[in-house]
């Protein structure tokens, strides 16, 4: 019986000592990794009146405003911004059909090959009122416009009368 229990106690041990490996390499792995893909988001300006970028996951761009509310996330594209407005140009992962259902690589070249693009537009000088939809599950800003297709993005940038010279860099 003795034998049993020394037996058990060495194998928990050694159980206990390979999870703590494994949990030890696993961070080191996830802080190494993201130091290499962050490093292409260093040195993003301040966009004003709260409003910042943050990342998630080392490959997630986010503006995020004074009270670390997500404003927009995805992959940004590109941005400008002046002291009333930010507009972003924006292609998130589930513009692409079937994501869900293929391997990691078919997702990531299919992302990748992806021209879909939709736009953002937040006034800064508004105040952020946060309202949730239960309905469809949505949860908005009363600042936030978007995201649309080209054609309502440039129709609500005429409607809330965003300068001429603020302009996305077409890549």
């Amino acid at each position: 019986m003795m034998l049993i229990l020394l037996v058990q106690l060495q194998f928990q041990n050694k159980m206990k000592k390979k999870y703590l490996f494994a949990k030890v390499v696993l961070l080191i792995l996830l802080f190494s990794g993201c130091d290499r893909i962050v490093c292409k988001y260093k040195n993003l300006p301040d966009l004003g009146n709260g409003y910042r970028f943050e990342t998630l996951n080392c490959k997630t761009l986010l503006i995020v405003n004074h009270n670390n509310d997500v404003m927009v996330m995805g992959l940004i594209l590109n941005y400008t911004f002046d002291s009333t407005f930010i507009i972003v140009s924006q292609r998130p992962w589930d513009s692409i059909p079937n994501i869900r259902t293929m391997k990691y690589s078919e997702a990531t070249e299919a992302f990748e090959k992806s021209t879909f693009r939709q736009y953002w537009i937040i006034n800064k000088k508004e105040k952020d009122v946060y309202s949730y939809d239960s309905i469809s599950r949505l949860a908005t800003y009363s600042n936030v416009y978007g995201p649309f297709k080209k054609e309502e993005y440039l129709k609500k940038r005429k409607e809330l009368g965003v300068p001429d010279k603020l302009k996305l860099k077409s890549k």
